[in-house]
């Protein structure tokens, strides 16, 4: 294991601090739980991601024909879902 420094709000540490005793863990611990879960999570979604797309580009190839790359309509595909993100990420703020 490698030791870093991450910075919290005093509530969070606070309540960290609080579920490490109840379940006599420590703070360290708990944190790599939660890193792995979040990890896991985001490796699910990475997964999904590309069986998702690749499903969507079957689909639009059936319909547009051979002319157009697998790499270009993931490209626009990943084109258009950033600028979804972005500008729902824009209506947050």
């Amino acid at each position: 294991m490698q030791r870093t420094n991450i910075y919290l709000s005093q509530d969070q540490l606070r309540l960290l601090k609080h579920l490490a005793a109840a379940e006599n863990k420590s703070v360290s611990d708990l944190v790599r739980q939660a890193v792995d879960e979040f990890l896991r999570e985001r490796l699910k979604e990475s997964s999904n991601w590309q069986a998702e797309m690749d499903a969507l580009v079957k689909r639009v190839r059936s319909r547009v024909g051979q002319d157009i790359s697998e790499e270009g309509i993931e490209g626009d595909v990943r084109a258009a879902k950033k600028e979804a993100r972005e500008a729902r990420n824009e209506g947050r703020h």
